[in-house]
């Protein structure tokens, strides 16, 4: 089921057709965006991973994968194109992942970001999630501590 976004943008779940897409889109956030296979985005149906993508224009213009596992969560990639940036896109793409954890009883939800990406930073801060902790040396080219996010569930606003 599509949810709405801003600006003329749609939420819905990744199918086979949005991979290359979403891989590109993938490249483009590169270092910030982790670099996954294309089987990691289309998990069988009892697979703990989901993902979804938002499309804008009728073209993917971001997505995000999430792992449920028991009472907790974790996004484990999310990307923007640049000219979908600040549209909205990501918030929505965050909200659809963590309604899900919420439908699967997750009480929290985290992610590592690298010390140095300020814009994800901020981005998370202003979805409500907080810095929990640090992984050191936890990414690799350039190596970087990972700040760890978390996100308190469930989200009633």
């Amino acid at each position: 089921m599509a949810r709405p976004l801003m600006r003329d943008a749609s939420v819905r779940r990744l199918e086979t057709r949005d991979l290359e897409a979403v891989l590109a889109i993938e490249r483009e956030a590169h270092p910030w965006a982790a670099q996954w296979t294309p089987d990691s985005y289309l998990p069988s149906a009892d697979s703990p991973m989901r993902a979804w993508v938002a499309e804008r224009g009728g073209r993917v213009a971001g997505f995000v994968l999430a792992r449920y596992v028991a009472a907790e969560m974790e996004l484990l990639n999310l990307a923007v194109e640049e000219a979908s940036r600040r549209t909205g896109a990501g918030a929505a793409l965050v909200a659809a992942a963590l309604a899900e954890g919420e439908a699967r009883g997750a009480v929290e939800a985290f992610l590592e970001v690298r010390e140095s990406n300020a814009g994800a930073l901020a981005f998370y801060a202003a979805q409500g999630c907080g810095v929990a902790g640090r992984r050191t040396r936890y990414y690799q080219h350039p190596e970087e501590d990972a700040l760890i996010v978390a996100i308190p569930l469930p989200r009633r606003r």
